[in-house]
């Protein structure tokens, strides 16, 4: 039987003795699923979860002695990963893929591989299968050398189109359950693939995903996914709700209170885009039927003229008509934040953190509780903003560890640096950021 090897790609090169927790990796977990569908041996390593280093990983794999080697890529690991593919021993298939890959494939080519070379650009749970078995219909539309290109879009046959149907079995997640900061277990599920907004900073961006198109899994595929989960998991009381955006409308809302008062033992935290609830204020009290118990918003800045720049919709006031309607409702808040944008200045700073601190202050008045996730820009490959950059200054900086903004627990694998490209010191955005990032732990 074919061997196949799937990596969890590290995001350091040592390997570290921090006590966080990391998300599982679902989307090799829906590769490895479909592998074993076609009678492939498959393994999957999480290397973040298992602290695992570079020098670890590339001996492992030496030792796995596999057929087939699976790996995925982010902008933060991009120097790790091809290390770890230039450095590997054995004679075995490569494949590599993740969002940025579509940004990055043309660099790829030119990496320096003796083993084959397949570079996924899309979703890759159809086709990878297809390729080990030797019966892809797909021709790559680019081979140089011992490299070749497959790119998964809405003209492939290999395109999920009805995510509904596509089945993730959580074995090979491991030991998948976390404990979130409310002490409960809790695991992760996806509901939809692809966004309808365009930030100027994200890889999801609708512009940069034109050839793929926004899915939906149905309240039934949803339904049979949490039931298998709570009995998989007896002692599960949480359900986190990776999608970039779950709450996307009113319609979203009923169907979130469908799908979760089928478990009442089980309550949820998911994503919500302001737009998605400003023109539905009413329903948000709607929530807690299904046990909401704590939303996410993309916050990003509190000065407008940033917010325009990042193609972020939505104005302060209405950030904050719906951050207090969630927080009366008794559901908690967590606004997420970046410093740093390209030309940013002080008086933006500012701006961001007096919206943190009045969101901070409301909630000290409701049944809600609000807290922060805090970020330095980091510009990503193949975005709006990275492009900008590369084209006005010619350079994107090499990724570092930011120690000065490194003092609160549980964030270390957030806290990197693509350099400051804004118009302040370094010293003043990490004076911003750390100190946003304290109104967590702050009582006005």
């Amino acid at each position: 039987m074919k061997k196949f090897v799937l990596l969890n790609s590290p995001i350091f090169w040592d390997s570290t003795k921090e006590n966080e927790q990391y998300l599982s990796p679902l989307g090799l977990g829906y590769i490895a699923t479909y592998l074993e569908k076609a009678n492939i041996e498959v393994s999957l390593i999480d290397c973040v979860k298992e602290r695992k280093s570079v020098s670890d990983i590339i001996t492992l794999v030496d030792e796995k002695c596999t057929d087939y080697l699976g790996i995925n890529i982010f902008t933060q690991n991009y120097d790790i990963v091809k290390y770890i593919i230039e450095n590997i021993n054995i004679k075995c298939e490569l494949f590599i893929g993740g969002q940025v890959v579509k940004s990055i494939y043309h660099e790829i080519l030119r990496w320096n591989t003796k083993n084959k070379l397949n570079i996924i650009i899309g979703e890759g749970e159809y086709i990878i299968p297809a390729l080990v078995l030797g019966k892809c219909e797909q021709k790559p539309e680019i081979i140089q050398g011992n490299k070749y290109v497959y790119r998964v879009n809405v003209n492939s046959i290999y395109f999920p189109n009805d995510i509904s149907n596509i089945f993730l079995n959580r074995k090979y997640l491991g030991n998948e359950l976390i404990t979130n900061h409310y002490g409960e277990k809790e695991v992760a599920i996806i509901t939809s693939r692809g966004c309808a907004f365009d930030c100027a900073f994200c890889g999801g961006a609708k512009s940069l995903n034109k050839d793929v198109r926004t899915r939906i899994r149905t309240e039934e595929s949803v339904i049979k996914e949490l039931g298998y989960i709570v009995n998989s998991y007896p002692d599960v009381q949480s359900v986190r709700i990776l999608d970039d955006l779950f709450l996307r409308n009113a319609k979203s809302i009923d169907m979130a209170n469908n799908i979760f008062s089928q478990f009442p033992k089980l309550s949820w935290r998911g994503m919500a885009h302001v737009l998605s609830l400003v023109n539905a204020i009413d329903k948000i009290r709607e929530l807690q039927v299904g046990n909401c118990k704590e939303l996410f918003i993309g916050i990003e800045s509190g000065s407008e003229s940033i917010r325009k720049k990042i193609n972020k919709l939505g104005q302060p006031d209405d950030i904050i008509k719906v951050s207090q309607e969630i927080l009366r409702c008794g559901i908690d808040l967590k606004g997420y934040f970046i410093y740093g944008f390209p030309q940013e200045t002080k008086e933006d700073f500012q701006k961001t953190y007096e919206l943190a601190s009045k969101l901070k202050a409301i909630s000290q008045d409701t049944n809600g509780t609000f807290r922060v996730s805090v970020f330095q820009f980091r510009p990503y490959h193949g975005t709006q903003l990275y492009n900008e950059i590369l084209e006005n200054t010619g350079i994107i900086h090499g990724c570092e560890f930011n120690q000065s903004i490194s003092q609160f627990n549980g964030r270390s694998q957030f806290n990197f640096d693509f350099g400051n490209y804004s118009v302040e010191s370094d010293e003043v955005l990490n004076e911003y950021i750390i100190k946003t990032q304290k109104l967590t732990e702050e009582k006005l």
